[in-house]
């Protein structure tokens, strides 16, 4: 799941936080109490972050969603 978070301060500043997360992170569980906890953590939903990017300013959160539109708008060509 993609998280896009943003926070606006008492100062007026406005800062993103992109992560990635997901409940059934596997850390390798494979005793019987290591896939109890496993399935625990997928029933109530916690999530576990993969990766996380920190954008202070709208600016350079904006110039990232300007860059993924021009992203998927690109074509790729195979060289013949």
């Amino acid at each position: 799941m993609l998280v896009i978070e943003k926070t606006e301060w008492e100062d007026g500043d406005i800062s993103y936080n992109i992560s990635v997360q997901d409940s059934r992170y596997d850390h390798n569980y494979n005793t019987l109490w290591g896939r109890i906890k496993r399935a625990a953590k997928v029933l109530f939903g916690k999530p576990i972050y993969y990766n996380d990017l920190h954008l202070e300013g709208e600016e350079s959160f904006h110039k990232l969603v300007k860059d993924m539109e021009i992203l998927a708008g690109f074509e790729y060509f195979e060289e013949e």
